[in-house]
């Protein structure tokens, strides 16, 4: 993987890395016809939608091609005249045959015949983490373990695209949002769509690429829609934002509201500061988080929130501190001897370090 990143990236210059990616060669041994894939979606049958977006529409599909027999697949056919054209498609192409983790969604195939733009993943059969969270009026919902669960695996994810992936190049997944993570049949959390992703050098301590802003409002770094300054940490800014959207039970940005509820990352962090968190929590998963580990999963949500980004943590430490809260929460299980923390005030704000952690 090293020889080829440097093959295909080491002489670009930061900036200048996120087009390299469209012009390498793509993966021929992931190249399905178009055939198999009309056999498989029933050509297209519209019935067979799962999904759709600006970049096209997403198919459940089963797929019977070399070595698969029946695999159950997702198929997004991107529409040419959609949000995402021919860069994303081989940026995802290019990275998701590349770049392989247990938390990352993988890519089966794809296919370019007669000008088609199709993408063939492993199917996520429990669907994407927004669906559970935007829907806040009924019984139905992820337990707290589960959303631990999520939240450490795509901390990893994040922790393996910074870090990881080879000694002097990381990547910037730059659209990090509940949409974008799907969940397998034993909820582990799969990081999905790398078409706006970024590479950028890991040999500097402020990396970073100058590109014409992208992600999606409501979760974008503030930093990088003003400045065009993209670094990693903007996944972590957006990471933070997920972050309390899990805790909430609700999504980054409701339109309906006209007031300061409509954008999460302000309303989180004015509750965490005022330290009445309590008032927002998703009532589905209040009573039982328990409250050191609440604690510990809130301050490392409002540290990636931090508007400076040299106060924000990195996704390593990200990952430790929401074990450390997965950790906590499984100890005190068996204790019934604890206090509600939502009680309003019970936590006092310390200004005394960067994350105004909770005392």
């Amino acid at each position: 993987m090293e020889n080829y990143l440097e093959e295909n990236f080491g002489a670009q210059k930061p900036e200048d890395s996120s087009m390299a990616i469209g012009r390498t060669k793509q993966p021929n041994h992931l190249k399905i016809p178009l055939r198999a894939i009309k056999d498989c979606t029933e050509d297209f049958n519209k019935k067979n939608i799962i999904g759709k977006g600006g970049y096209g529409k997403v198919y459940k599909g089963i797929l019977t091609w070399g070595n698969l027999v029946n695999e159950l697949v997702a198929v997004k056919r991107l529409d040419a005249s959609g949000f995402q054209g021919n860069k994303e498609f081989h940026t995802e192409v290019t990275m998701l045959s590349e770049y392989q983790h247990e938390n990352i969604i993988t890519l089966i195939g794809f296919c370019d015949d007669y000008k088609e733009m199709i993408l063939v993943y492993e199917y996520a059969i429990n669907g994407s983490l927004d669906t559970y969270l935007s829907v806040t009026t009924t019984a139905d919902g992820l337990s707290w373990q589960h959303r631990l669960k999520i939240c450490i695996g795509i901390a990893s994810a994040l922790d393996y695209l910074h870090n990881h992936v080879a000694k002097k190049h990381r990547i910037i997944h730059r659209d990090i949002k509940s949409a974008n993570i799907l969940l397998d049949e034993n909820w582990n959390a799969k990081l999905s769509d790398f078409g706006l992703a970024r590479i950028g050098l890991a040999n500097q301590h402020n990396t970073f690429v100058i590109t014409h802003p992208g992600g999606t409002h409501g979760y974008n770094d503030p930093q990088y829609e003003r400045t065009g300054f993209l670094t990693k940490e903007s996944d972590v800014y957006s990471f933070g934002v997920v972050l309390f959207e899990v805790l909430c039970g609700r999504l980054a940005c409701i339109l309906s509201y006209h007031d300061e509820r409509r954008f999460l990352h302000h309303w989180a962090r004015t509750h965490y500061k005022n330290g009445e968190l309590d008032e927002i929590i998703d009532h589905r998963i209040k009573n039982a988080i328990k409250p050191r580990a609440l604690r510990t999963f809130s301050a490392i949500a409002y540290q990636c929130l931090q508007k400076s980004r040299e106060e924000r943590p990195t996704s390593a430490e990200i990952v430790y501190q929401l074990k450390e809260a997965r950790k906590i929460q499984l100890e005190d299980e068996g204790d019934a001897h604890f206090f509600s923390p939502y009680t309003k005030g019970i936590f006092r704000q310390s200004s005394a370090n960067k994350g105004d952690m909770y005392e």
